[in-house]
């Protein structure tokens, strides 16, 4: 019995630490998910479909550190072969 209520209250605790559903939303061209701890540190992504009919997506962090985008599809990324050389300037 006692082994029991001991997994009774793990299984408690373990429900009580996992991050909750903040915003969880879907319309017709528009999408958006977050989980955490409201007024602490929050991670979600959201969607949106373009008129132009393409579909984006950012995923991003917000806590202690500031909103941070994690990854997205929204910000062209510039070639490697367009990228400025850097010097050293240690030489």
């Amino acid at each position: 019995m006692k082994v029991l209520v001991i997994l009774a209250l793990c299984l408690v605790a373990l429900g009580a630490a996992r991050p909750s559903d903040i915003v969880d939303f879907e319309l017709d061209n528009h999408e958006q998910e977050q989980e955490g701890q409201a007024g602490r540190a929050v991670e979600g992504e959201y969607s949106w479909v373009a008129p132009d009919g393409n579909e984006y997506f950012v995923k991003y962090v917000a806590d202690h550190l500031g909103y941070r985008v994690v990854d997205d599809n929204v910000v062209p990324q510039a070639p490697e072969a367009d990228l400025p050389e850097v010097e050293d300037d240690d030489k």
